[in-house]
């Protein structure tokens, strides 16, 4: 605590006033970080219910990643402390990002289902933008050439991409690939049809 209070300037006595302890710390980091995420995840999910799941996934996206990007050290300093977790806080975390990866599988999958998205395992979807928000913590540095916006709005755009239907497939230039485009194409036109008639 001690430590904690040099560096940010703060007395000891002072720093105690706020925080009981290392692990009250960590239980605030949990709320500002995972708790907030989930929570605007929720807001915009429950705003959009006129738009499509392109335009939710992307907002989603979006503010995850740049609550990452705009406050790298809270964010690393949690994922590294979090095994440290008071019980209470921990569960609260698990709980958050449970959460939070269950609403974006559920926009894929309804993305998917209403002819957006390719048909794609909505879990694994999940998980890949997850871990892609995540490692922003890793390599960007705020004195880079990018802004944390322009990141925030490519990882958004990624996301997209990656459940999005290609144009053309990686492996398009076998007879197995160009199978692999023409069964996507029907079972997209039959989850259109689908859609249209309920």
């Amino acid at each position: 605590m001690q430590d904690i209070a040099q560096s940010v300037g703060f007395s000891r006595p002072a720093l105690y006033y706020h925080f009981r302890d290392k692990h009250d710390i960590l239980a605030a980091l949990v709320e500002q970080i995972t708790v907030r995420t989930e929570r605007e995840a929720a807001r915009i999910a429950d705003a959009s219910s006129t738009r499509g799941a392109t335009a939710i996934l992307r907002e989603i996206v979006r503010a995850h990643a740049l609550l990452i990007l705009e406050r790298p050290a809270q964010f690393a300093v949690l994922l590294r402390e979090e095994r440290h977790l008071p019980g209470p806080a921990r569960a609260t975390q698990q709980r958050g990002k449970r959460d939070l990866l269950d609403r974006l599988a559920s926009v894929v999958a309804e993305g998917a289902a209403g002819g957006e998205f390719r048909s794609v395992d909505a879990h694994l979807a999940a998980l890949s933008i997850f871990g892609m928000c995540n490692w922003t913590v890793e390599w960007f540095r705020p004195a880079g050439r990018l802004r944390e916006v322009d990141v925030a709005d490519a990882i958004a755009d990624f996301a997209l991409a990656m459940v999005g239907r290609p144009a053309v497939a990686t492996d398009s230039t076998t007879v197995e690939g160009w199978l692999k485009i023409l069964r996507d194409d029907i079972s997209h036109v039959e989850r259109l049809i689908g859609a249209r008639k309920s």
